[in-house]
């Protein structure tokens, strides 16, 4: 069995034990024309849980001391989060810097900065 069998199983397992609530990343997209190009915010309902970095990981230049890891589970989205993209979490909404997936597969990593 690989790791990347485990998705099903984990985001299972994180739902029994309560940790995803629920959050919406919004991902923006360019409509209008060339002359006017407006941007269009489209929300997307997704399950999520905000983290820390570890202190080691801080390091004032790519990752700063107010930055979280936003997880996302990847099975809640229809579509997959960038940079640029916020997400709103307990009231909090962030700006995605970066985004990683998890080594199963279940989750997005999301580098959040406010």
């Amino acid at each position: 069995m690989s790791v990347f069998d485990l998705a099903p199983e984990l985001v299972d397992a994180l739902y029994a034990a309560g940790i995803p609530g629920a959050a919406v990343l919004t991902v923006q997209t360019i409509g209008g024309t060339a002359l006017e190009p407006t941007v269009i915010d489209t929300p997307h309902i997704c399950a999520a849980w905000v983290d820390d970095y570890e202190a080691s990981q801080v390091d004032g230049t790519s990752i700063l001391r107010n930055d979280r890891k936003v997880y996302v589970v990847a099975s809640s989205l229809s579509v997959t989060p960038v940079a640029g993209n916020t997400i709103t979490i307990n009231g909090s909404t962030y700006t995605v810097i970066n985004v990683e997936r998890d080594p199963a597969g279940a989750c997005f990593v999301l580098q959040a900065r406010t």
